[in-house]
């Protein structure tokens, strides 16, 4: 029987890594209309503005754009980006199904999404790949859930 956090955690990778998947497809397949998507800056009134910045956290929505300009920059990164994620769904579809060989498959979409960017795009690229910081993260929780697979 599943435990119920590998579930969880299963369920989490499916969703990520679904919207993952389309993003780098259509990054992939619309390459032009994304390195021509505009930056949108929002106007904040002084109070607004006063209230940013005491906030702990940044707003990543009003940095800089993730994907670069250049259509030929932002093809290798979506290549790297369908590798990373189909090889987490994959890993984790295998851990849904309880097979510790997901859990290897999964390090290795993990790895994929750290390197790769690295390899394509430069190191500038690793802001990219933010979601793989938080799949190292979920790799240490379904280590812990391990036990719980057959070989």
């Amino acid at each position: 029987m599943r435990p119920q956090f590998l579930t969880l955690l299963c369920v989490l990778s499916f969703l990520g890594g679904g919207i993952g998947l389309i993003d780098s497809f259509v990054a992939l397949t619309h390459t032009r209309e994304v390195a021509n998507t505009t930056r949108i800056d929002r106007k904040l009134s002084p109070e607004e503005a006063e209230q940013a910045r005491k906030q702990y956290f940044e707003d990543r929505a009003s940095g800089d754009a993730p994907m670069p300009a250049d259509p030929d920059e932002i093809q290798p990164l979506a290549v790297a980006g369908l590798i990373y994620n189909a090889l987490c769904v994959a890993g984790a579809f295998l851990m849904f199904r309880l097979r510790r060989i997901g859990f290897y498959v999964y390090l290795a979409g993990v790895a994929a999404g750290l390197i790769l960017p690295v390899l394509f795009g430069g190191f500038s690229a690793l802001n990219s790949s933010f979601g793989a910081f938080f799949s190292v993260i979920f790799a240490g929780l379904y280590w812990y859930n391990l036990p719980a697979m057959k070989s």
